[in-house]
């Protein structure tokens, strides 16, 4: 019982062999033989057969057939497997879904290639937004690059430096007007407040603003391109320059003085000339900030992601004294420059304003799994949604480096709250400066605070039917949206979402028992069956043995009886191992017949999301509803 519920009294556990025993008819018996055991464990013979004897130091294994058919089909089946609803009164069936998960639609495509096209359909239909937006900005990318490339091809042909540098100064010329695009074009996507704000205007219809780091990612890639390319380009053009005459190349570059006597060789052209000067430190930079960017960097040196994006002033000064020295043409840097920078400057001026306000904090406490929940004062006028995120920077930590995090607290509560997993130097480094033991007496450090930003996982109410599915620390975001659920129940409030179904999975319910406590709340105030929450515990998944058999057994015998889980101790129905997500996915359709469109939101591991995509992709594949995947990572 240590790995069930620690509330679980005496009487309980007692209710639950008494009731075992009695549905066998062996309730009167003093000691039970091997025939009485196997009529106990009568409706699990299934699960009985495919356990295994594991002793500490010892285990006694089964045929691979057996196992497999065990622990992965209980995994896969997911929703009404464990608990039928024919064992259940009329308000217990009423309490838990009756999604049939086995059922696979019959009108799917066995042909692949129709298959394939229907999955190419539906993914334009479901991102038609993001395609239009992304081919448009790809298209004006590609104009503005041969607009410059063609000036110097035919219009400037019969000049010198075009015909001692050939095609080279083309690339470079179309390149460096490319450059100057994509890289001031960062900062529109870097407008946080900006983005949050039209978010909730009418034009969201139009543009999707969810995918601003997405977008800002795409656009990294073109300017990386376009740098490469420049880079190739100058390097092929100064060795043509280098080759010439000293008196040829002081007509062609009457602004820069030399002795007529000497022959400019490379490393004049790159350490004599502003031009080649800045071009250097600028490609240095670039290639700091991009290095540090990747995953791997952000979740380990951090603190070098941090240092060296925060480089992009710097990178805007030499990119302006690069153009200024006039080597090939006259500047017209600001051009591209002059609009974005005014409105990133306005935006961080927003997020100043903010920043300056230290926040008190009101109470900090230690979870199990790394975990520590953060709650303090909520500022004048801050008003979010459910499901946004903020950017908070700890005095004690430096107040110049913040990090982003989801609320777990509702807009109608009157703090705010944050739950941080420590999973990086920063985030542990929290953890020990908010430990109550460490704290005692003293107040705690105050914050620095950002936000609140949008993101996809506020829009669940906009979908008659929301999936949310949660992962370890990645539930955060739905604590926000369920306590919110919990407040405008108890104000009669109407949805425009008729539907809501959570899906949380965690190894095991005590790393994570403050979202038990919300979960209990929602089932207490939801009078209408409004919510359907799963929960899938993974801890037993890799060891499905005798012990863990007996525990699944009486989890079921005791949901029977009591109409609450063993293990949570909450009517929510309990699962063994990772769920099926196409099967549970694929059930909605036939459970909610008439919804055309089904918003699923994840947070979780990447594993998860990704396995989450991989349902909805192939479910997008044939011609039932549309699943239309948010999801974050963490």
């Amino acid at each position: 019982m240590e790995l069930g519920n620690e509330k679980l009294s005496n009487d309980e556990i007692d209710a639950v062999i008494n009731a075992m025993f009695k549905s066998s008819g062996i309730e009167e018996q003093a000691e039970i033989a091997l025939e009485d055991f196997n009529k106990l464990l009568a409706s699990h013979q299934d699960v009985l057969n495919a356990a295994t004897l594991n002793f500490e130091g010892a285990g006694v294994e089964i045929p691979k057939e057996a196992r497999m058919e065990n622990a992965a089909s209980r995994a896969r089946r997911t929703i009404i497997r464990a608990y039928s609803v024919k064992d259940r009164t009329d308000e217990q069936a009423l309490k838990h879904s009756s999604l049939k998960v086995e059922t696979r639609r019959t009108h799917y495509e066995k042909n692949a290639v129709k298959q394939t096209v229907n999955a190419i359909v539906r993914y334009i239909e479901n991102h038609r937004l993001h395609i239009f937006w992304g081919s448009l900005y790809t298209l004006v990318t590609i104009g503005i690059f041969a607009e410059r490339a063609y000036y110097y091809s035919v219009e400037r042909e019969h000049s010198g430096l075009r015909r001692i540098a050939g095609y080279g100064v083309t690339v470079t010329r179309g390149a460096a007007s490319g450059m100057m695009w994509t890289y001031t074009c960062l900062l529109v996507t870097m407008s946080r407040n900006t983005i949050t704000f039209f978010r909730e205007t009418f034009l969201h219809r139009f543009i999707p603003f969810d995918a601003a780091i997405a977008l800002h990612k795409y656009i990294a890639a073109w300017a990386m391109f376009f740098t490469i390319i420049h880079c190739i380009g100058h390097a092929i053009n100064f060795y043509h320059i280098s080759t010439q005459t000293a008196n040829d190349l002081t007509c062609l570059f009457r602004n820069f003085f030399h002795a007529t006597h000497e022959l400019p060789k490379f490393h004049y052209w790159c350490w004599g000339t502003i031009t080649g000067v800045t071009g250097i430190c600028a490609t240095l930079v670039i290639i700091l900030m991009y290095t540090f960017a990747i995953q791997y960097a952000r979740r380990h040196v951090f603190n070098w992601f941090w240092a060296t994006h925060n480089l992009y002033v710097v990178l805007y000064i030499l990119m302006f004294l690069h153009g200024s020295g006039r080597l090939v043409q006259p500047a017209f840097f600001h051009f591209f420059f002059l609009g974005p920078a005014i409105l990133f400057t306005l935006d961080q001026l927003v997020s100043i304003s903010r920043k300056k306000v230290e926040i008190s904090v009101v109470k900090a406490e230690l979870h199990p799994s790394e975990v520590m929940s953060l709650v303090f004062k909520r500022p004048q006028n801050f008003e979010y949604k459910s499901g946004q995120w903020v950017r908070i920077a700890c005095l004690t930590q430096g107040s110049r480096e913040y990090h982003p995090f989801t609320l777990s607290s509702a807009p109608h509560e009157e703090h705010l709250s944050l739950h941080i997993r420590a999973v990086g130097p920063w985030t542990t480094n929290l953890r020990s400066t908010y430990d109550p033991n460490a704290i005692k007496e003293h107040a705690y450090p105050k914050l620095y605070l950002d936000g609140p930003y949008g993101e996809g996982h506020q829009d669940w109410y906009k979908f008659d039917v929301a999936v949310l599915i949660g992962g370890g620390i990645g539930v955060t975001p739905f604590a926000s949206i369920l306590k919110d659920i919990v407040f405008k129940s108890s104000i009669k409030a109407k949805f425009t979402c008729k539907k809501v179904y959570f899906l949380w999975v965690t190894r095991t319910q005590k790393k994570f028992e403050w979202l038990t406590d919300i979960i209990r709340e929602v089932e207490d105030s939801d009078q209408q069956n409004f919510v359907s929450t799963h929960i899938f515990i993974t801890q037993f998944y890799q060891k499905f043995d005798l012990r863990t058999t007996m525990l699944y057994v009486c989890e079921s015998h005791f949901q029977k009886i009591s109409g609450r889980s063993l293990f949570t101790g909450l009517s929510s129905t309990t699962h063994f191992g990772r769920p099926e997500f196409t099967q549970f996915l694929n059930s909605l359709q036939d459970e909610h017949h008439n919804v055309n469109k089904f918003g699923v939101f994840s947070c979780g591991p990447p594993l998860m999301t990704r396995s989450v995509e991989n349902a909805c992709s192939q479910l997008n594949t044939g011609d039932g509803a549309a699943f239309i995947h948010h999801f974050e990572n963490f």
